[in-house]
């Protein structure tokens, strides 16, 4: 099995797991209530922390978290890695588009009980999905820098904080559901690997080994 076909395969699985949670969404399962409701009720233990949810929150600013992955785009073709960075843009671009027609074709309403008012749908969670996407993306890049060393462990146990200070930050401020925010972990995370896999394809081999080059 090649490196595309691996990543093909873990995309597929991510991508199938938010499928069974975005169906069970659409037609209001219990289980999804069950969740939902368990997950509100551990947030809540935490505390109103409004202040906290909201820099928490402002992390995961889909503007912000964008405007960095351009950055990392220019940062990658600077040091000369124009695979990465077109995966790094069309992950970027490709995944934006695909949480818009996501978010109108689920059409779920936000929780009714904000603490700070937001507005549009709230299946999957744009804030989540743009913090996660970021996420792995950096963590894929130090992985072909630092080949799993103490450093790329430091970073990836740093980037997944920042992930879930800001899954934390959407549930206390109370603009999503737990549900929202696992749907959008699972889709980032399937999206990433597909574009991967689809560029393995096309340059035929593992970007980690066109690193460098």
């Amino acid at each position: 099995m090649t490196n595309s076909q691996r990543n093909q395969q873990v995309a597929l699985g991510f991508l199938g797991l938010f499928g069974i949670l975005a169906i069970l969404v659409k037609i209001h399962a219990g289980i999804v209530f069950q969740l939902d409701q368990a997950g509100l009720d551990a947030v809540a233990e935490l505390g109103a922390h409004v202040g906290f949810w909201e820099i928490l929150t402002t992390l995961g600013s889909p503007i912000l978290t964008g405007g960095l992955i351009v950055i990392l785009a220019a940062v990658l073709l600077y040091w000369r890695q124009p695979f990465w960075g077109e995966m790094v843009a069309i992950g970027l671009v490709g995944g934006d588009g695909l949480l818009l027609v996501l978010k109108h074709l689920m059409g779920r309403p936000r929780p009714s009980f904000q603490v700070i008012a937001d507005t549009g749908f709230s299946f999957p969670s744009g804030h989540v999905f743009s913090t996660t996407l970021l996420a792995i993306m950096v963590i894929t890049v130090l992985c072909g820098v630092l080949r799993h060393n103490w450093i790329f462990w430091l970073a990836v146990t740093m980037v997944s904080l920042i992930v879930l200070g800001v899954i934390l930050g959407r549930l206390g401020l109370r603009n999503h559901y737990p549900t929202d925010v696992l749907g959008s972990l699972l889709l980032a995370v399937g999206w990433w690997f597909q574009v991967v896999s689809l560029g393995e394809r096309r340059w035929g081999k593992s970007l980690v080994e066109k690193w460098g080059e």
